[in-house]
Protein backbone atom coordinates (compact mmCIF):
# COMPACT_ATOMS: atom_id res chain seq x y z
CA UNK A 1 0.00 0.00 0.00
CA UNK A 2 1.07 3.59 -0.62
CA UNK A 3 0.52 5.61 2.54
CA UNK A 4 0.60 9.39 2.28
CA UNK A 5 1.23 10.91 5.70
CA UNK A 6 0.82 14.65 6.15
CA UNK A 7 0.57 16.46 9.45
CA UNK A 8 -2.43 18.75 9.60
CA UNK A 9 -1.56 20.56 12.81
CA UNK A 10 0.31 23.83 13.00
CA UNK A 11 2.25 25.72 15.63
CA UNK A 12 0.21 28.92 15.12
CA UNK A 13 -2.72 30.39 17.06
CA UNK A 14 -4.00 32.26 13.99
CA UNK A 15 -3.36 31.74 10.30
CA UNK A 16 -2.77 34.20 7.51
CA UNK A 17 -2.32 33.68 3.78
CA UNK A 18 -1.86 36.14 0.93
CA UNK A 19 -1.93 35.20 -2.73
CA UNK A 20 0.53 37.37 -4.60
CA UNK A 21 0.28 38.25 -8.26
CA UNK A 22 3.66 36.70 -9.05
CA UNK A 23 2.56 33.09 -8.52
CA UNK A 24 3.57 32.89 -4.87
CA UNK A 25 1.70 32.43 -1.63
CA UNK A 26 2.83 34.07 1.60
CA UNK A 27 1.64 33.13 5.06
CA UNK A 28 1.57 30.40 7.68
CA UNK A 29 2.28 27.41 5.46
CA UNK A 30 3.54 24.71 7.87
CA UNK A 31 1.83 22.42 7.12
CA UNK A 32 -1.21 23.79 5.37
CA UNK A 33 0.86 23.73 2.16
CA UNK A 34 1.34 19.98 2.52
CA UNK A 35 -2.33 19.37 3.30
CA UNK A 36 -3.34 21.45 0.28
CA UNK A 37 -1.05 19.48 -2.04
CA UNK A 38 -2.35 16.15 -0.70
CA UNK A 39 -5.96 17.29 -1.01
CA UNK A 40 -5.31 18.59 -4.52
CA UNK A 41 -4.08 15.11 -5.48
CA UNK A 42 -7.04 13.53 -3.71
CA UNK A 43 -9.66 15.72 -5.36
CA UNK A 44 -8.13 15.10 -8.78
CA UNK A 45 -9.68 11.63 -8.53
CA UNK A 46 -6.41 10.05 -9.59
CA UNK A 47 -5.72 8.52 -6.16
CA UNK A 48 -8.91 6.45 -6.20
CA UNK A 49 -7.04 3.21 -6.65
CA UNK A 50 -7.81 1.22 -3.51
CA UNK A 51 -4.09 0.91 -2.84
CA UNK A 52 -3.56 4.45 -1.51
CA UNK A 53 -4.21 5.56 2.03
CA UNK A 54 -4.10 9.21 3.11
CA UNK A 55 -3.37 9.99 6.74
CA UNK A 56 -3.71 13.59 7.95
CA UNK A 57 -1.95 13.35 11.28
CA UNK A 58 -1.66 15.32 14.47
CA UNK A 59 1.16 15.90 16.91
CA UNK A 60 4.02 16.60 14.50
CA UNK A 61 4.58 19.91 16.25
CA UNK A 62 4.69 18.24 19.68
CA UNK A 63 4.93 14.48 20.22
CA UNK A 64 4.43 12.83 16.80
CA UNK A 65 1.32 11.07 18.16
CA UNK A 66 -0.27 10.78 14.72
CA UNK A 67 2.80 9.21 13.16
CA UNK A 68 3.05 6.69 15.98
CA UNK A 69 -0.65 5.84 15.53
CA UNK A 70 -0.23 5.33 11.77
CA UNK A 71 3.03 3.41 12.15
CA UNK A 72 1.26 0.80 14.30
CA UNK A 73 -1.03 -0.01 11.35
CA UNK A 74 1.59 -0.35 8.58
CA UNK A 75 2.62 -3.51 6.79
CA UNK A 76 6.40 -4.08 6.40
CA UNK A 77 6.36 -3.41 2.65
CA UNK A 78 4.13 -0.31 2.68
CA UNK A 79 5.59 2.73 0.95
CA UNK A 80 5.22 5.81 3.16
CA UNK A 81 5.42 9.27 1.61
CA UNK A 82 5.60 12.05 4.20
CA UNK A 83 4.48 15.41 2.79
CA UNK A 84 5.57 18.61 4.51
CA UNK A 85 7.24 21.93 3.84
CA UNK A 86 11.02 22.14 3.55
CA UNK A 87 13.50 24.97 3.95
CA UNK A 88 15.84 23.51 1.32
CA UNK A 89 16.95 26.28 -1.01
CA UNK A 90 16.14 25.00 -4.48
CA UNK A 91 14.86 26.22 -7.82
CA UNK A 92 13.11 22.84 -8.23
CA UNK A 93 9.36 22.57 -7.68
CA UNK A 94 9.75 20.09 -4.81
CA UNK A 95 12.25 17.85 -3.10
CA UNK A 96 12.42 14.18 -2.32
CA UNK A 97 14.43 13.85 0.88
CA UNK A 98 15.42 10.99 3.14
CA UNK A 99 15.35 8.59 0.20
CA UNK A 100 18.18 6.33 1.35
CA UNK A 101 17.58 3.06 -0.48
CA UNK A 102 18.90 2.90 -4.03
CA UNK A 103 15.93 0.80 -5.15
CA UNK A 104 13.56 3.44 -3.75
CA UNK A 105 15.52 6.21 -5.48
CA UNK A 106 15.28 4.26 -8.75
CA UNK A 107 11.53 3.84 -8.27
CA UNK A 108 11.14 7.57 -7.61
CA UNK A 109 13.24 8.49 -10.66
CA UNK A 110 11.06 6.38 -12.93
CA UNK A 111 7.79 7.55 -11.39
CA UNK A 112 8.68 11.24 -11.43
CA UNK A 113 10.53 11.42 -14.76
CA UNK A 114 10.03 14.84 -16.32
CA UNK A 115 9.03 16.60 -13.09
CA UNK A 116 11.28 19.30 -11.64
CA UNK A 117 12.58 17.99 -8.29
CA UNK A 118 15.78 17.36 -6.36
CA UNK A 119 16.47 14.05 -4.63
CA UNK A 120 18.51 13.72 -1.44
CA UNK A 121 19.46 10.62 0.55
CA UNK A 122 19.18 12.68 3.74
CA UNK A 123 17.59 16.02 4.63
CA UNK A 124 19.50 19.20 3.88
CA UNK A 125 16.71 21.33 5.41
CA UNK A 126 18.50 24.05 7.43
CA UNK A 127 15.44 24.74 9.59
CA UNK A 128 14.44 21.30 10.80
CA UNK A 129 15.25 17.78 9.75
CA UNK A 130 13.06 16.09 12.37
CA UNK A 131 9.62 15.07 11.15
CA UNK A 132 7.23 12.13 10.85
CA UNK A 133 9.61 10.32 8.51
CA UNK A 134 11.87 9.65 11.49
CA UNK A 135 9.06 7.76 13.23
CA UNK A 136 8.17 5.68 10.16
CA UNK A 137 11.81 4.93 9.28
CA UNK A 138 12.21 3.05 12.57
CA UNK A 139 10.08 0.22 11.14
CA UNK A 140 9.53 1.00 7.46
CA UNK A 141 12.40 0.52 5.00
CA UNK A 142 10.35 2.17 2.25
CA UNK A 143 9.76 5.72 3.45
CA UNK A 144 10.60 9.08 1.91
CA UNK A 145 9.89 12.77 2.42
CA UNK A 146 8.28 14.95 -0.26
CA UNK A 147 9.13 18.56 0.55
CA UNK A 148 7.36 21.67 -0.63
CA UNK A 149 10.02 24.40 -0.69
CA UNK A 150 9.30 27.54 1.31
CA UNK A 151 11.49 30.60 1.71
CA UNK A 152 11.78 33.79 3.68
CA UNK A 153 12.22 32.62 7.24
CA UNK A 154 11.58 29.83 9.72
CA UNK A 155 8.39 28.04 8.71
CA UNK A 156 7.93 26.90 12.32
CA UNK A 157 7.99 30.48 13.61
CA UNK A 158 6.04 32.56 11.12
CA UNK A 159 5.09 33.47 7.62
CA UNK A 160 7.02 32.17 4.63
CA UNK A 161 6.44 32.01 0.88
CA UNK A 162 6.05 29.21 -1.62
CA UNK A 163 5.35 29.01 -5.30
CA UNK A 164 1.92 27.88 -6.40
CA UNK A 165 3.71 25.77 -9.03
CA UNK A 166 5.32 23.79 -6.19
CA UNK A 167 1.92 22.87 -4.78
CA UNK A 168 0.69 21.70 -8.19
CA UNK A 169 3.89 19.74 -8.83
CA UNK A 170 3.75 18.08 -5.40
CA UNK A 171 0.17 16.96 -6.08
CA UNK A 172 1.22 15.60 -9.48
CA UNK A 173 4.14 13.76 -7.86
CA UNK A 174 1.75 12.04 -5.43
CA UNK A 175 -0.48 10.94 -8.31
CA UNK A 176 2.51 9.60 -10.24
CA UNK A 177 3.88 7.78 -7.21
CA UNK A 178 0.46 6.16 -6.73
CA UNK A 179 0.30 5.05 -10.37
CA UNK A 180 3.85 3.72 -10.32
CA UNK A 181 3.20 1.95 -7.05
CA UNK A 182 0.20 0.16 -8.55
CA UNK A 183 2.19 -0.87 -11.61
CA UNK A 184 5.50 -1.93 -10.11
CA UNK A 185 5.57 -2.03 -6.34
CA UNK A 186 3.31 -4.95 -5.49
Amino acid sequence: MLVISCHADTGFDAHRLARRGDGTLHGHLDNFAGVYAVMRAYFSGALDRGNVRIELTEGEETDMAGAYRVRATLAPDDLVVVVDVTGVKTAADFTIEKCRLSELADFVAQALAGLDYELFADSPDPISSDDEWDIYAETQPFALFLGIPVAGGDYNEGEVSCREASLAAAAEALVRLARAHDEAWD
